[in-house]
């Protein structure tokens, strides 16, 4: 008897052990990256999709949000996705046009009229078809769009007309839309990794930038411009991706609750970045930039003349129906 007690403490503490690793592996661990400040709304969401993520799931889905660039570049995000490296990721839909070139169409310079077009764009049959040939596509899931916001250009010196932009040493994203807005304005087009654009501003390697006025903000680019044009070229989305394997991870329900969370807190996101604008604005003529409107069809003439939005990706007919979101002139 006493010879026997031992084996059968040892087997159940063996029980115990298992128990506890077969507990501790159903717990998903992610990973959400993204290139944003800490201090961004981007960053807000997702901390706060986490943490209504973890609570729902009771605890059995914990996502560690890892912002500025901590984990790579956006252009990296895809295959990060694909290859399990990173399991969520913001990445811009002009990025993921790269793989699949019919989401370029909402990156096409010029393509929509004003914010309330946009709006129209994000809740529209167009936006979820494409998303849905995206995930066919790529086997991830983009799962929500978020608005990013209106690209404005910044600048060291005015910049009225397309022609002050010939020879321009101007930011802009790898992206193929982004390339053409600097191409067809005859500017030349510099590619850097983002966390870098403050320094290259600083030193002149690069004399404008383009990107929305929260990210002036975040990344205290008035610190280093001091123009802004309203040119509004792209209003701007990112898509919320998971990635192939890490969606296939999660149960049904599982699947159900992470993506009504996920487009939950985009519309939370949404209506952030269409509140913050006025104020960015603001707050950037309050530290001294020079805030300007420009003729945006003077801009989109010269668009046009470069490429089509269907020679930059776009399924035949799908401009059309774009345009037709905006309602009657």
């Amino acid at each position: 008897m006493k010879n026997i007690l031992p084996w059968c403490r040892a087997a159940i503490l063996l029980l115990a052990w298992g128990s506890a690793v077969a507990a501790q592996a159903q717990v998903l661990q992610f990973k959400w990256g993204h290139v944003y400040e800490p201090t961004s709304i981007f960053h807000q969401q997702a901390e706060l999709a986490a943490r209504k993520i973890a609570e729902q799931s009771d605890g059995k889905i914990k996502i560690e949000v890892v912002p500025a660039s901590k984990m790579g570049q956006e252009a990296d995000f895809p295959l990060m996705l694909a290859n399990d490296s990173m399991q969520i990721a913001y990445v811009g839909e002009a990025t993921l046009a790269e793989g699949y070139p019919p989401l370029s169409l909402g990156s096409y310079p010029f393509a929509f009229k004003d914010l309330d077009h946009m709006r129209k764009y994000l809740a529209s049959p167009l936006l979820a078809d494409l998303m849905k040939g995206y995930n066919e596509k790529s086997g991830n899931r983009m799962v929500a769009t978020v608005y990013y916001g209106a690209r404005q250009v910044t600048s060291t010196r005015p910049l009225s007309k397309p022609e002050d932009f010939r020879d321009l040493r101007l930011y802009v994203p790898a992206a193929a839309a982004y390339q053409l807005f600097a191409t067809a304005l005859d500017a030349k087009p510099v590619t850097l990794p983002f966390m870098s654009l403050y320094g290259a501003l600083k030193k002149n390697e690069v004399e404008a930038q383009e990107n929305p006025l929260g990210i002036v903000k975040s990344k205290k680019l008035y610190e280093v411009q001091k123009y802004v044009q309203l040119t509004a070229h792209v209003y701007d989305t990112l898509g919320i991706v998971i990635g192939k394997a890490a969606w296939a991870r999660l149960t049904p329900p599982q699947q159900t609750m992470v993506e009504k969370v996920l487009v939950e807190t985009a519309k939370w996101t949404n209506v952030g970045v269409i509140a913050g604008e006025l104020e960015d604005e603001q707050f950037l003529r309050g530290k001294g930039m020079t805030v300007t409107p420009v003729n945006r069809q003077l801009f989109l003439e010269r668009i046009v003349k470069r490429a089509t939005p269907e020679q930059q990706g776009a399924r035949p007919g799908d401009y059309a129906k774009l345009q037709a979101l905006a309602g009657p002139n």
